[in-house]
């Protein structure tokens, strides 16, 4: 059980694991459902989205082992993510109504940021030369 210290840490590596997840995931329904014609394109969106999932994952053991190295990749793709939510915030006609999933990516990218923001997951990520 982790001490009361490592709650946010625990916390942000959990979201930004879940992210991962669904990166990978995603990875995977792309690659499943290529189409004649634009192979290059889907095989180059899954290759990315499988090595986004795989960078966060990575980024998620980094915070559960406190490393610090972890917390500047992790904050770069919650920020990236904001973004991404922003530009999501209209129905688009082409893509349809994707304010839900732009609300799940910005609660989750605010829920990491907060996390990590906080005094003891700011002295548990301490670069202090260890």
């Amino acid at each position: 059980m982790p001490s009361a210290s490592r709650i946010p840490l625990v916390i942000a590596a959990s979201v930004v694991a879940l992210q991962a997840l669904v990166f990978l995931v995603l990875a995977v329904l792309d690659l499943a459902g290529l189409v004649s014609g634009r192979i290059a394109v889907g095989v180059g969106i899954g290759l990315l989205l499988g090595i986004l999932g795989l960078g966060l994952g990575a980024a998620a053991v980094g915070l559960l082992r406190g490393a610090h190295v972890a917390r500047g990749p992790v904050v770069v793709a919650q920020l990236i993510g904001l973004g991404l939510a922003w530009s999501l915030r209209h129905p688009d006609p082409n893509t349809g109504d994707n304010r839900l999933v732009a609300l799940a990516i910005a609660i989750s990218a605010l829920v990491v940021l907060g996390c990590l923001a906080t005094g003891p997951a700011r002295r548990a990520l301490a670069d202090d030369g260890q």
